[in-house]
């Protein structure tokens, strides 16, 4: 897996979820999920849990509580972290 289908797999859980289609809004990927994109903390959980399964690996707990979580190009780099993908 390469960092392009990270982004096309996770845009697809914000897709599903939130209707966030942050494929073709690139702007977006920067964006505050909790205060700009309006997604409450408890479903951000899910895509959390989502994250878990779909990649198969642990999000350190360290970028939770830094607040790491909170855009999707976050969200993307802690992915390709944990998968060694090299940027």
């Amino acid at each position: 897996m390469n960092r392009i289908e990270v982004e096309k797999t996770l845009a697809d859980v914000f897709n599903k979820r939130f209707s966030l289609d942050f494929l073709n809004n690139p702007k977006m990927k920067e964006m505050k999920l909790l205060s700009r994109a309006g997604i409450p903390a408890r479903e951000l959980l899910h895509v959390y849990f989502d994250v878990k399964d779909i990649f198969n690996i642990t999000v350190p707990e360290e970028d939770i509580d830094c607040g790491r979580f909170d855009t999707f190009i976050n969200i993307t780099n802690i992915i390709c972290e944990q998968l060694e993908i090299v940027n």
